[in-house]
């Protein structure tokens, strides 16, 4: 994109120079950068100023590569400082006609209007076209998690099979099932983060928030045991779980496809019906707590969760659930 797709040029001859006066908010034509270091300086705005991940940055510049290429077929002539909210929405028709799922356009509009407002900070635009604009609320799919009974099929399969593989493999389906940690919290987990003597991992978590988990006895006693006795025979590192396979590029340490096919492979082995994937373990820790009582708050901090509203989602109650609510309130006589 040049910088015409910013500020429109006249067509029928030279620009006229304007009166003397205010200069206008946006920037002057030779100013505006091209395509490639706007979407470079949005990308550094969103790590650096609004410590947002690598993964929410890299989605963030794909959706606005889209809406710009749909701009460029569609309203050629049109700048990204004249965009209008008709047009915003005229874009995420399209992108509905196109078969694009409702969460993802809810993920792209918050990406414009984030982008937006780097814009008119930047001097760039008056105005968020975005703003205004609002989508149907997508329909969150529905939170799969193991039971109790399930989860211990799984953990029960992998401490019967031999070798170090599964040693290891163990310990981290029980770290995952009695810590929520995230597949990334896991796997870059550092010894070094683990105190066993107060019972709490310390770590810096997603959005470089830190976050402090408790560690309940009976975890705490199968890490005392996995450092004493499995842990020396693997390759020496920083890292809690090193993968026996060894991996000089991770410096030893479990990437999450190793991680995903672990959990993968323990959860079919077992007989455990439906998907298998490390967040279902996330999923299944945050509704045991639910389940046992706690207060959603008190979840929502263990989660290391922003927003309560993500919290939320784990208060799903299965018939049984209710069953045996109306059965503590009306007891058979």
């Amino acid at each position: 994109m040049t910088a015409r797709r910013l500020n429109r040029e006249s067509m029928d001859g030279p620009e006229l120079v304007p009166a003397p006066g205010p200069m206008p908010t946006s920037r002057l034509v030779s100013e505006v950068p091209d395509e490639a270091a706007l979407l470079d300086g949005y990308e550094a705005h969103l790590r650096l100023l609004e410590n947002r991940p690598k993964t929410t940055a890299d989605t963030y510049r794909s959706h606005l590569k889209g809406f710009l290429g749909y701009l460029a077929i569609n309203y050629p002539s049109v700048a990204l400082c004249e965009v209008t909210k008709l047009q915003v929405r005229a874009f995420f028709l399209h992108e509905a006609n196109r078969g694009i799922a409702p969460i993802t356009r809810s993920s792209a509009l918050f990406a414009l209007r984030s982008f937006y407002r780097f814009l008119i900070a930047e001097g760039l635009s008056d105005d968020n076209p975005a703003a205004l604009v609002t989508l149907p609320s997508p329909i969150r799919p529905r939170v799969e998690f193991y039971s109790d009974a399930e989860a211990d099929a799984i953990i029960e399969w992998a401490a019967a099979q031999p070798g170090l593989r599964w040693q290891v493999g163990r310990v981290l389906l029980l770290t995952l099932r009695y810590t929520g940690l995230r597949m990334k919290e896991l796997v870059n987990l550092r010894t070094e983060e683990v105190d066993l003597v107060s019972r709490r991992i310390s770590l810096v978590g997603k959005g470089r928030k830190p976050r402090v988990i408790p560690i309940p006895h009976l975890l705490a006693d199968v890490l005392r045991e996995y450092l004493d006795e499995v842990r020396p025979k693997l390759a020496a590192s920083s890292y809690l779980f090193a993968n026996p396979k060894g991996n000089r590029r991770l410096r030893g340490r479990y990437g999450p496809r190793a991680l995903y096919d672990l959990v993968l492979e323990a959860g079919t082995s077992a007989g455990v019906a439906r998907r298998h994937f490390p967040h279902r373990w996330r999923h299944s820790y945050a509704t045991s707590l639910v389940r046992r009582g706690e207060d959603i708050h008190v979840v929502q901090r263990l989660m290391g969760h922003s927003s309560i509203t993500t919290t939320t989602r784990y208060l799903h109650l299965s018939d049984a659930d209710l069953l045996a609510a109306i059965d503590r309130a009306f007891p058979e006589s």
